[in-house]
């Protein structure tokens, strides 16, 4: 069974999705293969580490190779 996710818990993760996904491809890859995290705005980063690949970017990321 998964844990359950508070609404705001839900929400504030769709909005730092959000915030990633209006970055460049190129952007991102770097961060990624760099291990570095992510900078969103508002004193936030998205740790790769913690926050995992959100599941919109996990096809881009095996097109480039960078998955098993």
């Amino acid at each position: 069974m998964a844990p359950r996710v508070s609404p705001a818990a839900r929400s504030r993760r769709v909005s730092r999705e959000d915030a990633l996904e209006q970055l460049d491809l190129a952007t991102l890859a770097q961060a990624y293969r760099s291990g570095h995290s992510v900078y969103l705005g508002r004193g936030d980063f998205w740790v790769w580490a913690q926050d995992g690949i959100p599941s919109w970017l996990v096809p881009r990321f095996d097109d480039l190779g960078f998955l098993p």
